[in-house]
């Protein structure tokens, strides 16, 4: 009948002088940058009396809201909180202040912990007795919030410590951990506990700075480097010497999102003994996880069940689903119980599965395959459009680093495709009509973009996510062309023809004949087709000299108004 803190507690009797947590910093005060396990057992004994002496009590609600540069304080904070048998609310400093308050107050939350709040000082370090149980209710992790709002999901003491491989019972050998992940994410919390449990130290940094990050995984003698897929795009765009090679890494591992494909190849140079994983799970389904060692013979996989985590796919209907059927994504973990919502209920629960809200398949050994979000659906002129499937088939191009696709409102046609590339260092002269032929390649016209952004980054929220609900403001950013609908039924009828011709979902009246795909050969299909569909007198040099569907409208215009 374990619960959270006795991982600590069993930690910090095994190995009492190991750092447990190491925080890259200037402060001069090593306190503030390093706890040993002894130190942080003892000092969250202090803080859990001190909540106690602030009205504190068991289930009440405490605020964590604390950033990356309070790593030492936040584990003190944590390990408090629950050992006083107290939820932790894990907003770190992604939440304005009024979001915050709306928070404190919404949910009844007792305290709110902010950096520089020391509640244990002066208080006694000895062991609290309280009464917690496994089947408390332990941390509320919020959603990432990148397509909707945020909402917090509850995790148990049991749920949490049923990702633990085994429980620890002798000294083990350190093996340090870096990563630079948002504070409370579940991506952190994951390696905070893993890193309690198996007595490793884990090594943080404030933010994600590349030459600060790769210089302290290089000097801390790291073992294992933990990353989102955004941090692995930055390290292979760094300025040459900016990043420190790290030979002592054996392992990476990204989470968060799909992983960084187009890339992965690139990261060799910086991590030369390291293997490369990929770690699949969600707020709402941890700790049921999905993991694979990056295989470049099938560079999209997302992995098998790790432990007794088991995956399902199913139809609409909810019917499971044969292997190679695209259908939505559940996952189950054997053992534990399901974590609820904040506000009320179960979070998508059905016998012990939870909806990821993803959609894949699964091949015949068993691997997943994600094709997208199952609200990043693109409905294109009656057609189902996954953003998902459009990205995939954008980042295999050799120029392009990542991708990003989302529906955008069309006045006709009621919605788009739309797609924001990012290049590869040394790839400048991609163009769009590269990116267009080779799309088109693979997609159907529906699923290929009518819009195609060249862009320096993507919106991404703090846990290094996409956030696709910002992407369509890009479109209205200087220098990025807004879609214009064809206005006349002469532009009509040519972006029709052009659309045919050219294999694209959508044409706009503005948009530039060259670089959505068109050359010398489609301009003379163009001018033929036009001719026999529209009965318009057109030739090939007009298509090429008037290069969108307004201008060749206002040339036949023009010109027949003179004869």
């Amino acid at each position: 009948m374990r619960t959270v803190p006795d991982l600590l507690r069993q930690s910090a009797r095994l190995v009492p002088d190991r750092p447990a947590i190491v925080l890259d910093g200037d402060s001069p005060d090593a306190s503030a940058r390093t706890l040993t396990f002894a130190e942080l057992d003892a000092r969250s004994d202090a803080f859990a009396r001190g909540l106690r002496e602030h009205g504190v009590g068991h289930g009440d609600r405490v605020a964590l809201a604390l950033g990356g540069a309070d790593w030492p304080q936040y584990a003190i904070a944590y390990f408090g909180t629950l050992k006083l048998g107290a939820v932790a609310l894990l907003v770190g400093t992604r939440f304005g202040a009024d979001e915050l308050a709306r928070i404190a107050d919404g949910y009844h939350v007792a305290k709110v912990v902010r950096a520089g709040d020391d509640l244990g000082a002066g208080q006694p370090r000895e062991p609290l007795a309280a009464s917690v149980a496994p089947e408390d209710a332990a941390e509320v992790v919020f959603t990432s919030g990148t397509t909707d709002r945020p909402r917090g999901v509850v995790a148990t003491h049991a749920n949490l410590l049923r990702a633990q491989v085994a429980w620890p019972t002798a000294k083990r050998a350190n093996q340090p951990c870096a990563h630079a992940l948002p504070v409370g994410s579940v991506a952190a919390q994951a390696v905070l506990l893993n890193c309690v449990g198996g007595q490793h130290t884990l090594l943080a940094t404030p933010t994600f700075d590349v030459a600060r990050f790769t210089a302290m995984a290089a000097r801390e003698r790291a073992v294992t480097v933990c990353l989102v897929p955004a941090m692995g795009h930055w390290l292979v765009r760094a300025a040459p010497g900016e990043a420190t090679p790290m030979p002592t890494v054996k392992g990476v591992s990204f989470s968060g999102a799909p992983l960084p494909v187009p890339i992965m190849a690139d990261l060799t140079a910086l991590f030369p003994s390291a293997a490369f994983h990929n770690f699949y799970t969600s707020t709402e389904t941890y700790p049921a996880r999905v993991a694979t060692r990056f295989d470049p013979a099938r560079p999209e996989a997302v992995g098998r069940p790790v432990g007794s985590s088991a995956i399902r796919i199913t139809g609409i209907d909810g019917d499971e689903l044969d292997s190679g059927s695209p259908g939505e994504v559940w996952l189950r973990a054997g053992g534990a119980p399901p974590r609820e919502l904040l506000d009320a209920g179960t979070v998508d629960v059905n016998d012990g599965w939870t909806r990821t809200g993803d959609l894949g398949y699964l091949d015949a050994d068993g691997t997943l395959f994600l094709t997208g979000r199952a609200s990043d659906v693109v409905i294109v002129g009656g057609f189902n459009v996954s953003t998902g499937r459009v990205e995939q088939v954008l980042t295999r191009h050799p120029a392009v680093a990542e991708a990003a696709v989302c529906g955008a409102d069309h006045p006709v046609l009621g919605e788009i495709v739309a797609a924001f590339v990012v290049l590869k260092q040394g790839h400048d002269d991609a163009t769009v009509r590269d990116l267009r032929r080779h799309a088109a390649e693979q997609l159907t016209r529906a699923e290929l973009p009518a819009v195609v952004r060249l862009v320096a980054d993507l919106p991404r929220n703090e846990a290094g996510k996409v956030v696709k609900r910002d992407l369509p403001a890009l479109l209205d950013e200087p220098g990025a062309a807004e879609f214009v609908a064809p206005r006349t039924e002469l532009e009509r009828g040519l972006a029709a023809v052009w659309a045919e011709v050219l294999q694209t979902g959508a044409v706009g009246a503005a948009d530039n004949f060259f670089e959505i795909g068109g050359d010398s050969l489609a301009a003379t299909r163009i001018a033929a087709t036009a001719r026999e569909r529209l009965g318009v007198d057109v030739d090939t040099i007009a298509v090429l000299e008037a290069p969108s569907v307004a201008e060749l409208a206002q040339y036949i215009v023009e010109r027949d108004s003179h004869v």
